[in-house]
């Protein structure tokens, strides 16, 4: 497969300054039928990242704690732990006395580190999304081909090996990636990618193979409403809510698809949780609303395509 071009870019398309897909405007795409006639499918992912305790090469600190402090970052390391040690199995537990069907992006720390931690996950998850090496370790644009594409290969190799099941979709730690990362995903045989936010359905990347994309939103992750933007937690519930009121009513027209992307360090905080809780069991009540994974999403768009 090519990657790149001599100059390390690909050719772009109209609209567009790169080449992994054409401009698509919803309202012109054919409509996509969603079982028992719902209107929006909802997919929860929970993002279980780890971060190392010791200072990374090159430094990357995540966000957690009460900002970034010397190593080692007791408060932000604890926060960000709390997630794996507690706030998850808060969040399962609800998801599971919903009914509502969970994946999971772990990336190979968690595997190789939290096997209690998986070996739950692999009871109650429908799906593993491959998460990268760590949240320290993002993909950026420093990296040369043969070192992503290292990153990628090594990343699912222990994955899969640590794993139940097998991994089809990549949710890159910090949504990381280079000029060349749709490719070198597709070169790996994945099925879809979840860093890109730029729609309200999966689309093909038709510069990159079979590759899809799975919007999971950023404007409704915690991580940017309750983390950057300080949205207070009954605020985030009633913004997850008035966007399901809108994608229902426009879903009734040809399918919409809402990527909820939860944080256990941060929305498994027992001061949150009740506030997701709530919502979420409104939600779960409409029966306008179908709840799966993105991969299953992702297969449905592809069948009809």
């Amino acid at each position: 497969m090519n990657i790149t071009s001599p100059d390390g870019t690909r050719p772009a398309t109209p609209g567009y300054d790169h080449g992994w897909f054409g401009w698509s405007p919803l309202p012109s795409r054919l409509p996509v039928s969603l079982p028992d006639s719902a209107s929006l499918a909802v997919s929860v992912v929970l993002d279980l990242g780890a971060v190392e305790w010791e200072r990374p090469a090159p430094v990357v600190a995540p966000p957690g704690g009460r900002g970034i402090g010397p190593f080692p970052d007791i408060p932000r390391m604890t926060h960000r732990e709390f997630g794996h040690r507690v706030g998850v199995f808060r969040l399962l537990r609800m998801m599971q006395e919903l009914d509502i069907p969970v994946a999971a992006a772990v990336d190979v720390l968690t595997v190789e580190h939290y096997l209690p931690l998986v070996e739950h996950l692999s009871g109650t998850v429908g799906e593993f999304v491959a998460g990268g090496l760590s949240a320290s370790r993002p993909i950026t644009s420093a990296m040369s081909e043969d070192e992503e594409r290292h990153y990628i290969g090594e990343s699912l190799r222990r994955l899969r090996a640590g794993l139940p099941t097998d991994v089809t979709g990549w949710l890159g730690a910090a949504r990381g990636e280079s000029a060349r990362t749709p490719a070198l995903l597709a070169e790996a045989g994945l099925r879809y990618v979840a860093d890109w936010c730029n729609d309200d359905w999966p689309y093909p990347m038709t510069g990159a193979g079979e590759l899809w994309s799975f919007p999971l939103s950023w404007e409704l992750s915690d991580l940017a409403a309750v983390s950057d933007r300080l949205v207070l937690p009954w605020t985030f519930a009633d913004s997850i809510g008035d966007a399901v009121d809108v994608l229902v009513e426009e879903g009734a027209r040809g399918g919409r698809v809402l990527g909820l992307h939860l944080h256990p360090w941060l929305s498994g905080q027992a001061f949150r949780a009740s506030a997701i809780e709530e919502v979420l069991r409104r939600l779960r009540a409409d029966e306008r609303i179908c709840w799966t994974t993105p991969g299953q999403v992702v297969e449905w768009c592809a069948d009809a395509h």
